[in-house]
C-alpha cells in the first residue's frame, strides 16, 4: 500500500511543469503608450505602406496623428488588428501584430488616442 501511494506520488507530480512563457506569452518590453513614442512608429511600418498615397487600402489613410487617431476612435483601427491572423479582415494581413503591439494600440485608444 505505503508503496503504491509513493509511485502515485511521483507520476502524478512528475507530470506537472509550468513554462511562462507557455502560459503567458513572451514579456513585453517596456513602452510607453504615446503616439511619440511607439504608435507613430508602429502604424509607419505596419500600415502605411498600404495605407497611405493616392489610393490606400480600404479608402483609410493613415499617414499622421489626425487620421491615425480618428482611425483609433471610430474603431477602425482596433477592430482590424485584432482579429485573428487567419480572418481574412484581418490587418496588416499575413503578419498579425504581437501581443505587446496590441497591448500598446488598445492602452492609447484607451487614454482617447492623444497626440503626446
Amino acid at each position: 500500500m505505503v508503496l503504491m501511494l509513493a509511485a502515485v506520488s511521483v507520476f502524478s507530480s512528475g507530470c506537472y511543469y509550468d513554462v511562462r512563457q507557455e502560459l503567458y506569452g513572451t514579456p513585453c518590453p517596456p513602452a510607453k503608450a504615446t503616439y511619440t513614442e511607439s504608435i507613430e512608429a508602429l502604424v509607419s511600418s505596419e500600415c502605411s505602406g498600404c495605407h497611405s498615397g493616392t489610393d490606400p487600402g480600404g479608402g483609410l489613410f493613415l499617414t499622421n496623428y489626425t487620421e491615425i487617431s480618428a482611425a483609433a476612435l471610430e474603431g477602425q483601427l482596433v477592430t482590424r488588428v485584432m482579429l485573428p491572423g487567419s480572418d481574412p479582415d484581418a490587418m496588416p494581413p499575413g503578419n498579425p501584430l504581437d501581443h505587446c503591439h496590441l497591448d500598446l494600440i488598445n492602452a492609447w485608444v484607451a487614454a482617447g488616442a492623444p497626440l503626446n
